[in-house]
């Protein structure tokens, strides 16, 4: 769950899909998930399900052949070492990347750090320490402009969830079969009680 929280459209470190233009649920300008009730939490996230998962379902699976094919160069970082000390050292940007690093809440150490090209916004790739990939992010729609909707899919080509994005700070994240994970508010991840579980060095 840590894995799949953690990047799942860990997008969020580089900023602003909408699967439908006429997307009528805006979410809140003002974060306040830690503040108001469990009843109001939950009808806040049964309303994104409905309008997400409702409407048009990104691709469950891509077959792993096509998705070797697609992203072959980035299969494996060649300069992970580099990257890697990067995103640790707290960079945002690394020659043609953006940069970022995750953590989990203690902040112990760093086990995934995200590049997207700058010339490819719409495309970011997530390395484990050893530069091996792991995970893909396919951000769509009106990006980058709110709010927009990106998907997020594993090594194997299976889709691991969906994330909306409401603002420049704030993050929803669901998995694949429609579950709510939580929501990223700055450098903070809040779970469906509304407790903080995770942090993250920038974004």
């Amino acid at each position: 769950m840590k894995k799949l929280i953690s990047c799942l459209f860990i997008l969020y470190l580089f900023v602003p899909s909408v699967f439908a233009e006429d997307f009528l649920f805006q979410g809140s300008v003002v974060f306040n998930w830690d503040e108001i009730t469990q009843e109001e939490r939950d009808e806040n996230i049964k309303q994104m399900q409905t309008n997400i998962f409702g409407e048009t379902l990104p691709d469950k699976k891509i077959r792993m052949e096509d998705f070797k094919t697609k992203y072959k160069e980035y299969l494996k970082d060649k300069d992970y070492k580099n990257h890697y000390m990067a995103a640790a050292a707290g960079y945002k940007e690394y020659r043609e990347y953006n940069i970022s690093a995750m953590y989990f809440k203690k902040m112990a150490s760093l086990y995934m750090y995200g590049l997207q090209k700058k010339d490819e916004p719409k495309t970011i790739y997530y390395y484990d320490a050893m530069g091996n990939l792991r995970y893909v992010d396919n951000i769509k729609g009106l990006y980058p402009n709110f709010p927009y909707f990106a998907e997020q899919y594993r090594r194997n080509g299976t889709l691991a969830g969906v994330s909306y994005f409401t603002s420049r700070d704030t993050q929803y994240i669901f998995k694949g079969n429609g579950e709510f994970k939580g929501v990223w508010n700055q450098y903070k991840f809040y779970n469906k009680k509304g407790k903080v579980i995770m942090q993250r060095s920038n974004y």
